[in-house]
């Protein structure tokens, strides 16, 4: 009678623990354990479903409240169990015409990851925006290059018989710099404005700081007309 008792405990013994490996375990950096089944982990969530109800409606954690999750299998994932939420939250800021993680640039695929569609879409037409300013400024330089290099010879040959073709190839320059110069400021100011809201949205739903004076364009009314613009800075602070 005591080996058919010790038998069935021993059994019993068994069988929970092929039942607890068979479970995921999320460790909370409280220490406490959830018995799941993982289902997702986003860069900012877990999704799972308890153990006792898999059929059941589906939870989310945030990842900075893990520290580890055991799987059924024997794996392992760590999540930063030696770092508080101040260091596990990390400052996205704007460099250039990239976005960046605690000074660290992004690849797109990397910000696809961080980004929502519509998001990473105007990421994509913010940093073509910054390209086009990127050319106008080299048309702006070459141009204003061009224009001194000509202002020069007119002054040094005033009195040479080709002054009116150096005079019509300096008006010409002239167009040009004062068309590439607000092409330049407009594009290059839309597309980083972008890139620091984009940045900026991204702290603030990781409840991060982020301070940015950017160019814009704005709109302003006028007695003569209701659809002037005008370029300015726009200062935004958040915490």
């Amino acid at each position: 009678m005591k080996i058919l008792k010790l038998l069935t405990l021993l059994i019993s013994v068994l069988c929970c623990v092929n039942l607890s490996n068979a479970q995921d375990v999320i460790v909370k950096k409280d220490n406490s354990t959830i018995l799941s089944k993982v289902i997702k982990i986003s860069p900012t969530e877990i999704e799972y479903k308890k153990w006792s109800n898999q059929d059941g409606p589906t939870y989310t954690i945030n990842i900075s409240d893990v520290s580890s999750i055991n799987y059924e299998n024997g794996e392992r994932d760590i999540f930063n169990v030696q770092m508080d939420d101040s260091e596990v939250t990390k400052h996205m800021k704007r460099i250039g015409r990239n976005l960046a993680l605690d000074h660290v640039v992004l690849k797109n695929e990397e910000v696809q990851k961080l980004l929502d569609a519509d998001d990473y879409e105007t990421y994509l037409s913010a940093r073509r925006q910054v390209d086009a300013g990127t050319l106008f400024t080299v048309i702006f330089v070459g141009s204003l290059c061009w224009d001194l290099m000509y202002a020069f010879a007119i002054i040094v040959n005033a009195d040479d018989t080709n002054i009116n073709s150096w005079v019509n190839r300096f008006l010409i320059g002239c167009v040009v710099t004062d068309i590439s110069c607000p092409l330049m400021c407009v594009f290059n100011g839309i597309g980083k404005g972008r890139l620091n809201w984009l940045a900026d949205k991204y702290n603030r739903q990781h409840r991060d700081y982020s301070f940015n004076i950017s160019p814009s364009l704005m709109r302003y009314n006028t007695p003569q007309s209701q659809n002037n613009y005008g370029l300015g800075l726009t200062l935004s602070l958040n915490f």
